[in-house]
C-alpha cells in the first residue's frame, strides 16, 4: 500500500512539474519573443526580471 502513495506522489508531482515548465517556457516566450534555450534560462533571475519588465511596458505600467 505504502508503494502504491508513492508511485502516485511520484507520478502526480511529476506531472506537475513538467506543466509547470511548459507554462514557464510559455511565459517566456511571449514576453521576450524565443523560446527558453535550457534549464538554466528557466531559472535565472535575469531572465525573469526581463520577463517581468517586458510584460509590465507592455500592459502600460499596471502590472502590480
Amino acid at each position: 500500500m505504502k508503494g502504491i502513495v508513492a508511485l502516485t506522489a511520484i507520478v502526480v508531482t511529476s506531472v506537475w512539474a513538467w506543466i509547470i515548465g511548459v507554462r514557464m517556457r510559455r511565459r517566456i516566450r511571449r514576453a521576450l519573443g524565443h523560446d527558453a534555450r535550457n534549464e538554466v534560462e528557466l531559472t535565472s533571475l535575469n531572465t525573469w526580471m526581463k520577463v517581468e519588465d517586458e510584460e509590465e511596458r507592455r500592459s502600460g505600467g499596471k502590472l502590480h
